[in-house]
């Protein structure tokens, strides 16, 4: 009795054996066929991205889209390299036999193609079809006439220069525009302001910010100056009005001069060009919660801050201190340069410490450090956060009545 159950269970166990050998030649046409379906939408998802890569892109919504295909690109390549290799590994009689009578001692290969996953890639070439034809009709050169003179100049790639000189007051504005795939068309504006008979409110503003076709120049500008802090608030509304007035009919533009190492800079201060937007509109995602002090300061576009200015150490303490020593030690004092930098998409770490209490201290901090330090000619503080950078630098300059006695000696 034993040995007709033990002969059954053999006989059904090779039968299943060699069913199992039938069928998985099915199989491999099978998988062959996905193979072949896969490998096609892998070159044309490929193929909308290389058709667009040098298209400039003008809308937030479609570098978001462009940014999932470029994702669900890189997805489908892994998987058909894993399937290949599956392929090339053509298991043994014993293997499949050992499948068939011992299953559970067998780990399935989770890498086996099916119909739903690569008709999942399928939709996605659909997808990068309609993304090829909506970016292709909308970076046209005729498709910009309806904008602002400005921004449309800008977009096709040229450069703005305006300068204006009126009685003591000096204003000029300068923007150099780049494109770079993953960032769009990407622009570099310098704004400087300069009045002979009062010095301390020159300022010079620069920008690096993509530009799109909603974006306002002018507005996005004027926003960062109002965004430095109350300590320049009065330099500020100068430099806001006079840029508000900007006269543009009297810009003149210009093929731009883009450098490498501006793309250097722009990887490097703002190195995930979607941080900061939820599903293409501009609105912090969930990684930047815990930066909202310094990136909810800036409009989405600006990927960097650098601002210069000079303030009057005497005018300052007289204003925020009643030491008297303190105020005349200092009266001499040629006016301290200022030079503050802002990255709100940089990510390094967080030091725990406030932003706002950093721009607070700055200026009382170096000067007490130039007081207790007569040789020091600088001082620096920075902020970090696990999203963003901020620094703050102060430069004093040495007199003449310094530089004649060092040559006397």
């Amino acid at each position: 009795m034993e040995e007709m159950v033990a002969s059954a269970v053999v006989q059904e166990a090779v039968s299943g054996a060699f069913s199992f050998l039938f069928s998985s030649r099915g199989e491999k046409a099978s998988q062959e066929e996905l193979m072949e379906r896969l490998e096609m939408a892998h070159m044309r998802l490929n193929l909308g991205l290389e058709r667009t890569r040098m298209m400039p892109i003008t809308i937030m919504t479609l570098f978001c889209l462009k940014k999932k295909l470029m994702d669900v690109s890189k997805e489908c390549g892994v998987l058909l390299s894993r399937a290949r290799a599956r392929q090339q590994m053509v298991p043994s009689l014993r293997r499949k036999i050992m499948h068939t009578v011992m299953p559970s001692f067998i780990v399935p290969n989770q890498d086996v193609l099916s119909s739903s996953v690569v008709g999942r890639f399928e939709r996605f070439v659909e997808e990068a079809d309609r993304f090829v034809r909506d970016v292709d009709s909308g970076c046209s050169l005729s498709h910009y006439r309806f904008l602002t003179s400005p921004i449309r100049h800008l977009l096709e790639g040229k450069g703005l220069s305006y300068y204006m000189v009126q009685e003591s007051k000096g204003f000029s504005l300068l923007i150099l525009t780049g494109y770079m795939e993953e960032y769009g068309r990407v622009a570099l504006l310098n704004f400087d302001y300069k009045d002979r008979k009062v010095p301390l409110k020159n300022g010079d503003l620069t920008l690096i910010l993509r530009l799109y076709k909603s974006t306002n120049i002018v507005g996005i500008t004027a926003k960062c100056l109002q965004s430095l802090g109350p300590q320049f608030k009065s330099l500020v509304e100068d430099a806001t009005w006079e840029l508000t007035q900007l006269p543009t009919q009297d810009v003149s533009y210009f093929g731009s001069v883009w450098c490498e190492g501006m793309v250097k800079e722009i990887t490097r201060r703002s190195p995930d060009p979607f941080c900061c937007t939820a599903s293409g509109l501009n609105q912090p995602s969930a990684s930047n919660i815990i930066s909202s002090e310094l990136s909810g300061r800036f409009p989405q576009e600006v990927m960097s801050v650098d601002f210069r200015c000079c303030f009057s150490a005497s005018e300052y303490c007289s204003r925020s201190s009643t030491d008297e020593v303190r105020i005349n030690a200092i009266k001499a004092w040629p006016p301290l340069q200022m030079h503050v930098f802002f990255a709100p998409h940089d990510p390094l770490f967080s030091d725990g410490s406030s932003l706002h209490q950093k721009e607070e201290e700055i200026r009382t901090e170096a000067i007490d450090c130039f007081i207790h330090q007569p040789g020091m000619t600088e001082y620096s503080m920075y902020w970090f956060s696990a999203h963003g950078i901020a620094a703050f630098f102060v430069s004093k300059q040495i007199t003449k009545t310094r530089r004649a006695s060092k040559r006397r000696r």
